[in-house]
C-alpha cells in the first residue's frame, strides 16, 4: 500500500485503465510465479476494452540520460512471446506486492553496505561479489512471497542493473557497483524514486542568475526584523553570533565552505524567536503568524517557511550522515541536484531561495500594517532627519517603541 504522504509523481493514484494493466501483470505473477508474455497481457486488455499500447504510453515515467523508467517494462518490438514486467514503482501500486517492494529495498541497502565494506586495494582492482542465496538467508527472506523475483528485479532496476545477471554453482550472484552510493540507507519507495529522479533526470537549464549582494541574506533578515518590530512591537530575530552572520557574506567554492555557510545559516534560523509558543523556530513562526495574519496570506507564508525547512534539511546532511535521505528529497525542490557537484552555484541558489522566503514573510506581515504606517530603515541605513511641524494647541504627541506619529 502506497503511503498517502508519498510525493513522487510515479506513486500518484492511477486511472482505471492504467491500474487494470498493472493488475493483469501482477495477477499473472501471483498465479504462476513468473512474468506473463505480451500476447496474454494484450488479450486481457482487449477483453477489458483497453488498447494496451495506448495505456503503456500513458503510464507516468522518469526520462533522462537516454533512459525511461516507468511502472512497467516490455520489449519495444511488441513480440508476442516477450515477457511484460513491473518495475518496483509499478509493484508499489499493488497491495499484494508490498512485501516484494520492501524486500527489494532491504536487498538494495544490503548490497550498498557490502560494497562500502569491501577490502579494496590501492594497486589492484577488486571484484566484489555477493552470493544471492546467502544474502537471502542472511536477511531471513527465504519464506517471503515471490522472493524468487529478486534476480530479475535487480537486473531491471537502474539502481542495481550494473552488476546483475551473474551466477555460479550456488545460484545468482550480484556484483554491486559504485552506482549504489546514490541509494545508501534508502528509507522507502518514495525515497527510492526521489533519489532515482534526482540521478537520471537532466538538470534543468540554469537561468541567468541576478547578482546577489554579499549582504543579501543578512539584509533580508534585517528588513524582516524591522517590519516585525513595527507590526508586533518586539524583535523577531536575535543574531546568535556576529562571526556566524559574517560567514553569510562569503562565497562557497568547496564542499567544506558550503557546509560552513549552511551551518551559519542554520544558526541564523535558530535566532528566529516569535513569542507565544515553545516549538522549533519554524513551527513557532508559523503558529504565531497563523494567529495574526489572514488565511489568504498564510498560503504564501507556509510555502516560504517550507523553503527554509528544505534548506535546513540540506544543512543537516552535512552534519549528520543519517540526514542524507532528507537532503536527497529537499534538493530537487530547491532546484538543485543530488549530490551537489557545483558548490558555488548551489550556495547562490540557496541564498536566492532564502532571500525570497524571508521577503515573502516580510511582505505578508507588512500587508497588515495600518494605513500610513511604514517600517523604519534597518540598522546601518541612513535616515533623513525629520522636520518638526508646529503642533496645534490641544493635541497630544504619542510615541511608540519604533516610530513616532502626531495626531
Amino acid at each position: 500500500m502506497i503511503d498517502p504522504a508519498a510525493t513522487d509523481p510515479l506513486l500518484r493514484p492511477l486511472r482505471s485503465d492504467q491500474h487494470t494493466l498493472l493488475k493483469i501483470i501482477g495477477d499473472a505473477v501471483v498465479a504462476s510465479g513468473a512474468w506473463p508474455v505480451y500476447q496474454y497481457v494484450q488479450a486481457r486488455m482487449d477483453e477489458a476494452g483497453w488498447d494496451v499500447d495506448e495505456v503503456f504510453g500513458s503510464l507516468p515515467s522518469i526520462s533522462g540520460m537516454h533512459l525511461t523508467y516507468s511502472l512497467a517494462r516490455r520489449d519495444r518490438g511488441g513480440r508476442d512471446e516477450e515477457p511484460v514486467k513491473l518495475t518496483v514503482a509499478g509493484l508499489a501500486h499493488l497491495e499484494e506486492f508490498s512485501a516484494t517492494v520492501r524486500i527489494y529495498l532491504r536487498v538494495l541497502n544490503a548490497l550498498g553496505e557490502q560494497r562500502a565494506a569491501a577490502p579494496f586495494e590501492p594497486q589492484q582492482v577488486v571484484t566484489v561479489e555477493v552470493s544471492g542465496p546467502q544474502l537471502v538467508r542472511d536477511l531471513d527472506l527465504e519464506r517471503e512471497p515471490l522472493v524468487d523475483l529478486l534476480p530479475e528485479l535487480l537486473q531491471g532496476e537502474p539502481a542495481t542493473w550494473h552488476g546483475a545477471g551473474h551466477s555460479n554453482d550456488e545460484g545468482w550472484v550480484h556484483r554491486p557497483s559504485s552506482f549504489l552510493r546514490r541509494f545508501r540507507d534508502v528509507d522507502n519507495i518514495d525515497d527510492y524514486l526521489a533519489r532515482m529522479r534526482a540521478w537520471i533526470l537532466p538538470a534543468p537549464p540554469t537561468p541567468v542568475a541576478q547578482p546577489i549582494s554579499p549582504l543579501g541574506v543578512v539584509t533580508a533578515f534585517d528588513y524582516l526584523d524591522v517590519v516585525w518590530r513595527v507590526r508586533f512591537g518586539h524583535k523577531l530575530h536575535h543574531v546568535p553570533s556576529a562571526a556566524r552572520a559574517a560567514q553569510l557574506a562569503f562565497d562557497a567554492t568547496t564542499a567544506e565552505e558550503l557546509d560552513s555557510r549552511l551551518s551559519a545559516l542554520g544558526e541564523m534560523f535558530k535566532g528566529l524567536n516569535p513569542r507565544g509558543t515553545k516549538e522549533g523556530s519554524f513551527d513557532r513562526l508559523a503558529a504565531f503568524l497563523a494567529t495574526h495574519l489572514p488565511e489568504a496570506a498564510m498560503d504564501r507564508v507556509r510555502q516560504a517557511i517550507e523553503t527554509l525547512r528544505l534548506v535546513t534539511h540540506v544543512r543537516n546532511a552535512g552534519q549528520h550522515v543519517g540526514a542524507s535521505p532528507q537532503a536527497a528529497r529537499a534538493l530537487p525542490k530547491l532546484g538543485l541536484s543530488y549530490p551537489i557537484t557545483d558548490h558555488q552555484a548551489a550556495w547562490r541558489v540557496v541564498q536566492a531561495r532564502v532571500i525570497g522566503a524571508l521577503d515573502t514573510i516580510r511582505e505578508e506581515v507588512h500587508g497588515t500594517l495600518g494605513r500610513g504606517s511604514e517600517p523604519a530603515a534597518p540598522t546601518g541605513h541612513a535616515r533623513q532627519p525629520r522636520r518638526r511641524r508646529p503642533r496645534p494647541i490641544g493635541t497630544q504627541s504619542v510615541q511608540g517603541e519604533d516610530s513616532a506619529t502626531s495626531r
